[in-house]
């Protein structure tokens, strides 16, 4: 199973809990299959300026059944309506140097103020059928779907229009909870 050494590759040293590039280097080394994850990761596109400038994409694939019980593949992706932003490594040392919870704090002081953060919601939907006729396997976590072969379609919004009184009870306990899923949403 490759995916727990990869997770152990971005793990700090265990004895300084310093991260060593070599660590991760030496993962991508051994598994020339994970190429793309690798150059996913270490692209030029730079660091995310904040949350609300930010993509987001499901890393696995799940699936959507309607009410006739026909199963899709989905692929979910989040698009900022306020563009992506990024920061380059200089700027990324001086805004990290400064608050190392810049992104959290810029959230909360956007949704305090009034200026709430937007995202779009576009899936790529693939029928079980055509799953083998990628020269790819769109179950590995290490892929994105091609959208020139499964284009995005729009699908829905999310607004967060209100800071939450209790991040414990109202965001932690429900986001780590595998147990809650969307009807009609499954692994």
């Amino acid at each position: 199973m490759k995916f727990p050494d990869m997770v152990h590759a971005l793990k700090p040293n265990p004895k300084s809990h310093i991260q060593e590039n070599w660590r991760i280097l030496d993962f991508f080394s051994h598994h020339p299959e994970s190429l793309h994850m690798f150059t996913f990761l270490f692209d030029d596109i730079g660091i995310p300026q904040d949350y609300r400038h930010m993509d987001g994409s499901g890393v696995h694939t799940y699936t959507l059944i309607d009410k006739a019980g026909k199963a899709h593949y989905v692929k979910f992706h989040w698009k900022p309506t306020c563009g992506v932003k990024n920061l380059l490594e200089d700027e990324a040392i001086t805004v990290g140097g400064a608050n190392h919870s810049h992104a959290t704090q810029d959230l909360y002081d956007s949704i305090a103020a009034g200026n709430y953060p937007e995202w779009k919601l576009f899936i790529q939907v693939m029928d079980p059928a055509d799953e083998n006729r990628f020269d790819f396997n769109p179950l590995d976590v290490t892929k994105t779907w091609p959208e020139d072969i499964l284009p995005l379609q729009p699908v829905g919004r999310m607004v967060l229009s209100k800071n939450i009184d209790n991040f414990f009870a109202e965001n932690e306990q429900l986001a780590f909870c595998p147990s809650i899923i969307v009807p009609g949403i499954y692994y």
